[in-house]
């Protein structure tokens, strides 16, 4: 039996597996890059500088394909997400691209942001109701991330006990390839031995550590969204701006008790803090045990005091330990502190229009010669500001304006360690992706309270 290409696209799916294969491979690399001249930064490659075409695009142009006959009038017509991303975010990025001290990268960043929105603004598009999250998306999302998560978590295990990369099909996924000695490998000292940290297919410890912070706060989004209207009526009451931004513990208290999700939430919850364990992550951690579980998970005022008390002690036991014990292999203060540098002469050499969008290392042979770490600064604000400048930067402020405070709460104060601290979320695409997947999601969720109020 001949299947015509119509036929297969108009399988009705394969919108779905499409969906959960995006969300499922969303945190892999497999990609083709490309190094033209301007990759390069003292005739050294720079990944962030190559234009890249990823798998996850290519399946999110096939997703996009399928639903633009189907959804091209109510989200290229009516939608506001769509009408935001033309009227507000392609001006931009086309100035900023007029601008741009490497077009070629700028380009690529642009691109793969309006992608993954316009894959989000379609797929917002779908599942606007609270009972479609609740009966579609959110329990089909839950799934895939589960399955995701514990992928990773598998091979960041293996990652850690073998003390090097697993290769063969993993290599293919984006996994580096790492051993324990090789050179500019991020590594830890565990009980006296010097260990791995876990990659898992990602190009840094760190950039796991995020994407599975993010991913437990996805989840935990999802499983309020799941709670009947009276519970969330109950839960958003009041005027403070975390109680209103975060679901109480009484909401997931009564989540669980619904079929199937009696252990979903402690489960995510801990194999979180394993993934932490296993990447020695600093950032993520402190935005995981100091603002998730604090303000998401425990319920009484009394017990998130003790839990926070008791986290200080840790903190400061581990400070003590970590000056007696040797220095794990990672960015020091010092080399974050010359980036931090770089940037702030970047903005000053570039104040108006920025660099470019992932174009301020091509400056660093011209702004500041003697440094020679060829990286990104590990302050998202300030990296920013390098990129857009002082027009870009006001610009954004009308569209960060209309959004509701609480929406800014859910999702900007749990990120916050991770953006201050590094610079992922922006440069890489995993963390691009995840970002703006936690956003939409995190928008819906304040929708669902603002509709029960």
């Amino acid at each position: 039996m001949k299947v015509s290409l119509v036929d297969l696209f108009s399988h009705p799916k394969l919108k779905d597996y499409l969906l959960g294969l995006i969300i499922f491979f969303a945190p892999t690399q497999l990609g083709l890059h490309f190094w033209p001249d301007s990759a390069l930064v003292y005739g050294v490659r720079v990944d962030y500088l190559a234009p890249t075409i990823y798998f996850l695009d290519l399946l999110v142009l096939s997703y996009l394909a399928i639903q633009f006959r189907t959804l091209r009038k109510r989200v290229f017509g009516t939608f506001a997400p769509i009408k935001l991303i033309a009227s507000s975010i392609l001006p931009i990025l086309l100035t900023n691209l007029l601008y741009s001290q490497n077009p070629l990268a700028t380009l690529s960043w642009s691109l793969h942001l309006l992608l993954y929105l316009s894959f989000l603004a379609t797929l917002y598009s779908q599942f606007r109701t609270l009972r479609d999250y609740r009966q579609v998306f959110g329990t089909f999302a839950i799934h895939i991330l589960l399955l995701s998560l514990l992928f990773q978590l598998s091979l960041a295990t293996a990652q850690v006990v073998l003390g090097h990369s697993v290769g063969g099909l993993m290599y293919f996924l984006g996994e580096r390839t790492v051993s324990v000695g090789q050179p500019a490998v991020a590594l830890a000292t565990f009980m006296g031995h010097v260990v791995l940290r876990a990659y898992g297919t990602f190009s840094h410890p760190n950039i796991l550590a995020g994407w599975l912070v993010i991913v437990c706060l996805i989840i935990l989004r999802l499983v309020g969204l799941q709670l009947p209207s009276s519970i969330n009526q109950r839960a958003v009451r009041g005027s403070d701006l975390l109680r209103k931004s975060w679901p109480s513990a009484k909401m997931f208290s009564r989540a669980l008790a619904r079929p199937g999700q009696t252990l979903l939430v402690p489960m995510v919850v801990g194999l979180t803090a394993i993934g932490l364990f296993l990447t020695q992550s600093r950032s993520a951690t402190l935005a995981f045990f100091g603002l998730v579980i604090p303000l998401c998970i425990i319920p009484k005022t009394k017990l998130r005091t003790l839990f926070v008390y008791f986290l200080l002690l840790g903190a400061a036991a581990t400070l003590v330990t970590g000056f007696l014990s040797p220095p794990r292999s990672d960015l020091s203060i010092s080399e974050r502190l010359s980036l931090q540098g770089s940037s702030l002469k970047v903005i000053s050499n570039f104040p108006i229009f920025g660099t470019g969008a992932q174009a301020s290392i091509s400056t660093y042979p011209i702004v500041s010669p003697t440094v020679r770490l060829l990286q990104p600064d590990h302050n998202s604000f300030t990296l920013l500001l390098s990129w857009f400048g002082i027009i870009g930067i006001l610009a954004l402020l009308p569209q960060f304006r209309t959004l509701r405070k609480r929406v800014f709460g859910t999702f900007a104060i749990p990120l916050l360690p991770l953006l201050l601290l590094d610079h992922y979320l922006l440069t890489s695409p995993q963390g691009l992706f995840i970002a703006c997947l936690y956003f939409v999601v995190a928008v819906n969720y304040s929708h669902a309270q603002k509709n029960c109020e």
